[in-house]
């Protein structure tokens, strides 16, 4: 595969019919690649493999994911680098491809970025099936687009290229300790109810925001947009609840706006310099949040939330987790939505 890293990709086409797709953004050594957020099913923290007696050397070992084997692809075996051993930080993505599943190992998660496809530019000298869709330039960094249903089969079309024999349990970390919390981990995926995989993903993708020195947590797929208030005019609606603070014109469109914490503490919000509203991802419904920031990109594992949960919470608040010594309040926004006091919207 030829390296294209210092070609001068701003010179080249953009693709056409844009629009906008959220990515996720990951590091594979030390480079930038992205895969579309909507075909990632789940990311995990590595756990412990299965090794059958023969797979191809690119695959780092098996997991079976709602019972089904599926080989973790190692992209560094394909991509003809140093091969590294892999450690309790490494991440396992869960990915759909066409009417399958998928699955590949990264060095770390690094963000959830929309992007619009007309800056996504195309490579060139590449095969009629490419392992990249193309590339975006984030600032100074070229973002790799993966083409994982390619690469699978590459890899099907080419199993002389992968005979390497030797133990594919070799890159990842072994020392007692590791060995045991990577079994752990795998008992505890493998111990869930196939209601609670159902109801909660293993791994959400957010961000936290800020209101009144509290932090909340809403999902990404949750969010269509974010939108700086400035000096956006709120336009009051006559007889509605003060938690509803009025309109607001974003783009053409009127957009109701939320006082989430008056919605559900009776604690006003005011509109500080860095207030945000976070447009809610709906068909039903145009509305929005007030936030006073956004923070930054969260991960959450569901393992976290399960076992850190706040108890004995009251009926009709938000849940609660702990993350790092510090309490986020989630903000369910289906549940939102579905609240009988919000039918004036």
């Amino acid at each position: 595969m030829q390296n294209n890293s210092s070609l001068n990709y701003k010179n080249m086409p953009a693709q056409k019919n844009a629009e906008v797709q959220e990515f996720l953004l990951i590091e594979i050594s030390e480079k930038i690649f992205a895969v579309k957020a909507l075909d990632v099913l789940e990311i995990i923290k590595m756990i412990e493999l299965d090794y059958p007696n023969e797979m191809p050397s690119c695959i780092l070992g098996i997991i079976k994911y709602e019972q089904t084997p599926t080989g973790v692809i190692d992209f560094r075996e394909i991509l003809k680098q140093e091969r590294i051993v892999y450690d309790l930080s490494s991440k396992i993505i869960i990915i759909k491809t066409q009417n399958e599943i998928s699955a590949f190992v990264c060095d770390k998660i690094i963000d959830i970025k929309k992007i619009e496809t007309e800056k996504i530019r195309p490579l060139p000298y590449q095969n009629e099936k490419p392992f990249y869709d193309g590339v975006y330039i984030d600032g100074s960094e070229n973002v790799y687009i993966l083409n994982i249903q390619n690469i699978k089969d590459y890899i099907s079309a080419n199993p002389e290229k992968f005979t390497n024999r030797e133990n594919s349990s070799r890159y990842i970390i072994n020392d007692s300790e590791s060995k045991q919390r990577l079994k752990k981990r795998k008992e505890f995926l493998s111990g869930l109810s196939k209601e609670i995989q159902t109801a909660a993903p293993l791994y959400d993708r957010g961000v936290s925001f800020l209101i009144n020195n509290i932090k909340y947590y809403i999902n990404m797929a949750s969010v269509k947009e974010f939108f700086k208030v400035n000096n956006s005019k709120f336009i009051k609606i006559p007889n509605t609840p003060d938690f509803i603070m009025g309109l607001v014109n974003i783009k053409g469109e009127y957009i109701t706006i939320i006082d989430i914490r008056l919605f559900y503490n009776n604690i006003k919000t005011t509109i500080k310099e860095k207030s945000t509203i976070i447009i809610l991802n709906s068909d039903e419904f145009k509305i929005g949040i007030l936030a006073d920031e956004i923070c930054e990109s969260l991960d959450i594992n569901y393992e976290e939330i399960l076992q850190n949960r706040l108890k004995n919470q009251e009926e009709g608040k938000m849940n609660e987790f702990v993350k790092d010594g510090e309490i986020y309040q989630i903000l369910d926004t289906e549940k939102l939505l579905k609240d009988e006091r919000l039918t004036i919207c």
